[in-house]
């Protein structure tokens, strides 16, 4: 099933960009950065992604992550980068977020202080007041399986004391210890990660929450991504109000029925692109 899916989604964006007479390759690669986005990244955006961990804009055989069709990241960026310089009034209340935003910033690191990469956050509203609303950006991810989803290394268990717990995220430490312990597991849900993310947040010293931002397909697989997010707030408890989640097709909705005609051909470009075919 996973692989299904995996495979409806890069062959509809094929199909998409065959429509268009884009070019690509056999893997799915537009033949440059600019052919897989709505405009060319804003300077600011390609600092962002050039400072990033993820080599989003260059990679060992010569393509970019960000020009593969399936691309997370060009979602993130066709959704998001067309916000920097725009007001971001209507971003912030499609998003439910009260507080005034005064700019966004994509791959931002928030360490855990222990060592090794930190944890790069896939987009990064930041409020006029300190704040900070991280989202965590999913576009082909849920629909693969992985074990690696529940691991945390051993660093993230130090004997003395509970990391989470000391940052104040003590639902987080529980569900931290029942993934090391077996006690809870999940198959599309990449809780880990959130942990982790939670964890850097945290230690930032900053107001924060962060959203998963998902893109539902529709069917079983899908259901189950839902069905884990639920457990995963659950099992967090208290620190529950620090996280959310919420699918790009209802991002999408909620924000284009705010917009005016100044942005039709962007609402064309995605809703024709990604968001078109109703979800079962």
């Amino acid at each position: 099933m996973a692989d299904d899916l995996l495979t409806i989604l890069k062959s509809s964006q094929r199909a998409w960009a065959t429509g268009l007479a884009i070019e690509f390759d056999a893997d799915g690669y537009c033949l440059n950065c600019d052919a897989n986005l709505f405009e060319p990244l804003s300077a600011c955006s390609r600092r962002d992604l050039a400072s990033g961990d993820g080599s989003e804009l260059g990679k060992s055989d010569g393509r970019s992550k960000i020009q593969a069709l399936h691309s997370s990241s060009a979602l993130a960026c066709n959704f998001f980068d067309y916000w920097r310089g725009r007001d971001l009034g209507p971003l912030a209340e499609s998003l439910g977020i009260q507080t005034r935003l005064c700019g966004l910033a994509f791959e931002q690191k928030f360490p855990t202080r222990l060592g090794g990469i930190a944890p790069n956050l896939d987009v990064v509203l930041c409020g006029c007041n300190g704040s900070v609303f991280a989202i965590e950006s999913k576009f082909t991810e849920p629909f693969v399986k992985s074990k690696n989803k529940c691991f945390l290394k051993p660093k993230y268990f130090p004997a003395a004391h509970g990391l989470w717990r000391n940052a104040g995220l003590a639902g987080c430490q529980t569900l931290a210890e029942d993934l090391r312990d077996g006690r809870v597991r999940f198959e599309v849900l990449d809780a880990a990660q959130l942990l982790k993310h939670m964890l850097g947040l945290a230690r930032s010293g900053q107001s924060w929450k962060l959203t998963c931002l998902w893109y539902s397909r529709g069917g079983a697989l899908c259901k189950q991504h839902a069905k884990e997010l639920e457990v995963f707030s659950d099992r967090i408890g208290p620190d529950s109000a620090r996280f959310g989640a919420l699918t790009y097709q209802s991002l999408f909705d909620r924000l284009a029925s705010r917009l005016g005609s100044a942005h039709d051909a962007w609402k064309a470009y995605m809703r024709n692109r990604y968001f078109g075919e109703p979800v079962a």
